[in-house]
Parts: structure tokens; sequence; C-alpha cells
């Protein structure tokens, strides 16, 4: 059966004391009187974690952690970045903290990119949550990056569902990998559109990578697929673009985009990183970042602010502030909207914690004494 997140959470106040109070009486029952003598830590599987968290219920608890983070109740300092030219990978580092919460989270997540030559999967990680009140580790979510892969498609179905138009006909997404499955799948429980449009911008992978895609894709929604010869052929006319790839080059054009579009940018996460024109930013009637902090240092606003297309005051919101209705998301048909994604800790904090207190009530997962 499907957990929904709705009915087992207030979404109008995910963090109050109820929830709070939810978890420390459920960790009780692991008789935590006993930490001192024998410090014990819960070790939960990928498949443990899947087994108790589905898109639906990040969706709506990713959105809960934007507000908290416009809110004032969530500590989260500036992702590490670590790079291993050597191996070709790079590891960020994410720790995260809501008041109020029982637990804080550090999340160390992975991408060496010459490990499929090994027969190696490319993403690696896992989440380590702690007492608020110790600093005792508590947990270890070892999810092989489900979680961060989960919580950053639930953030584009959040931003959609703020930014986009209502009526929805078709939706481009640019790239073939994780995200661009998970960012549609997410999509798919927000909005209804009745045609999706693939660009794979790889030469290498393009042919058998759209094929696959299509082919996996066929089998989650219930819409007519359409593989594009050419990024230009997915995008325009498209009411919703979603950009999920490694470029660092931009791939979508600002004369592509017309009047009523919706843009989710998620693949630039990093400097050197880049998936749409900084003309595109410039045209745009509002531009929402997760994080205006980070998105000027890492994501496609880091570029527009470079080269001075745009500056920070040319930003509308950060999401959160949309969500919380601080400032307002779209406010007609004809505007085109982007939201920034980077990537922030609050996401992070949110589904690690609920991920953890449903372990605890289903009784899963293995102890190691430390």
């Amino acid at each position: 059966m499907r957990l929904n997140c709705r009915n087992s959470i207030s979404t109008n106040n995910f963090f109050s004391q109820v929830a709070v109070t939810r978890t420390i009486r459920a960790r009780d029952a692991w008789e935590r009187k006993d930490m001192k003598k024998d410090a014990k830590v819960l070790v939960l599987t990928k498949e443990e974690i899947e087994s108790v968290l589905t898109i639906e219920d990040a969706i709506e608890v990713v959105e809960e952690g934007f507000k908290a983070f416009n809110s004032g109740r969530a500590i989260i300092p500036f992702p590490v970045a670590l790079q291993v030219p050597d191996h070709n990978g790079d590891i960020h580092i994410k720790p995260g903290y809501i008041k109020g919460y029982d637990t804080y989270t550090v999340k160390i997540a992975s991408g060496f990119y010459d490990n499929p030559k090994l027969n190696l999967p490319t993403s690696h990680g896992m989440l380590l949550l702690f007492d608020s009140k110790t600093g005792f580790p508590l947990c270890f979510e070892v999810d092989r990056c489900y979680l961060t892969n989960l919580r950053t498609a639930a953030a584009g179905a959040v931003a959609a569902r703020a930014l986009s138009k209502k009526s929805v006909r078709q939706v481009a997404v640019v790239g073939t990998g994780t995200q661009a499955r998970l960012q549609i799948e997410a999509l798919s429980k927000v909005r209804k559109f009745d045609e999706l449009r693939v660009w794979e911008p790889v030469q290498s992978a393009r042919a058998d990578g759209v094929k696959q895609y299509v082919a996996d894709m066929k089998k989650i929604l219930n819409v007519k697929i359409v593989a594009a010869k050419t990024a230009e052929e997915a995008v325009v006319g498209s009411d919703i673009v979603v950009t999920a790839t490694m470029s660092s080059v931009p791939l979508v054009k600002a004369a592509w985009v017309g009047p009523g579009t919706h843009i989710t940018a998620m693949g630039s996460d990093s400097p050197e990183k880049q998936e749409i024109e900084t003309a595109l930013l410039g045209k745009a009637d509002k531009i929402v970042v997760d994080s205006l902090k980070q998105c000027a240092q890492l994501g496609e606003v880091h570029h527009a602010l470079e080269d001075g297309t745009i500056t920070e005051k040319d930003v509308h919101a950060e999401l959160g502030e949309v969500l919380l209705g601080k400032k307002a998301g779209r406010e007609s048909d004809s505007e085109i909207t982007i939201c920034d994604l980077t990537g922030i800790a609050v996401q992070d904090v949110v589904t690690s914690q609920l991920v953890y207190e449903r372990a605890l009530k289903k009784k899963i997962g293995s102890y190691v004494n430390i």
C-alpha cells in the first residue's frame, strides 16, 4: 500500500510539536536510556528506505522543508564541495537542522563519473542523523543516493506546482538520466499533461539513451512520448521545460521559450555547470531560486549575475517565500517563470527525519554498537 504523506503528517504544521513528540516516543521504545552504556545506531539500507518513502511523500515533505527554510526555522550552512580530479569524482557534504527537531542531519553524496567503466554505479552516499540534544549518532541511512534523487525530483514538482500554469499540454525534458526520469515522474503527480518530448545532449549516448528512456517512461506515464531530434524541437511549444543534465554549456536558448512557459533548471549545482542561456533569465518574468545565496554561486543565476544579464534584485523570490505566500507565484498564464534549483540541505533534513520516524514505527533496519 502506498503511504500518503498528507494523511500521516499535518502539512499545515509539519514541524509541530506533535511530529517531534511522535518521533521521541518511538525512539523511547528503543530504550534510549541504555545509550550511555551501550550506544546503538540504527542502520537502514536503500531497500528499507524505499519501503517507507514514496515520491508522493517526498513532494509533500520537501514543500514543508522549503517553508521551514524561509520562515527562520532552518539552520543550513553552505555545502562543502570536495573534488577528486584524479578519479573524476566530486563529493557534496550538506549539514542541516530544523529548530524543534530532535535530530540534525549530515548528508554525504558522491558522484564518480568513471565508475561505469568499472561496472559500478556513478553515485553513492548516505545520510547521518544525530541527536540534537547530545550529538550522539542515531541513524545511518545508507541510501546510495536514493533520498537525494527523490528529494531533488520532489523539489522540481513543488516548483512546478507553485509556478507553472495549471493547464499543461506539452512537457519537455533535456536529459535521459536518473533525474530526467524522476523529475518527470514527480511532475506527473502535480500536473497532468498529454505529451512529453525528450532530448539527450550527449552525442555518444543519444540514440540508445533516448530509446531506453522512452521505453522506460512509457511504463510510468500514460502520455505520448516523442524523441526529439534537437533541443529546439523538444522545447518549442512546451508549457514546462525540465533541464536535468551535467552540461557545462547552455542547451536551452531564450528564443525557443514562449509566453507561459515554466522552466525547472536543476542540473547546475556547481559553478562550471550551465544548462540555459543567461539571456533566458533576462527574458523571464519571474526568477525563483531554492536559495539565493547558493544559486548566486552555483546555479544558473550565478552565470547570469556573472555576465551582467541580471542582478540579485532581479531574482523574484526564494521558493519557500512563494509557498508561504510572502511572494507571489505565477500571476498570469503568459508569464515566463524559471526556478533555479541547486539543492539545499533542508530537503535532506525533512526526508531523512521522516524515514527515521517511519523506520522506528515499522521496526525495520539493524543496529550496530559503537
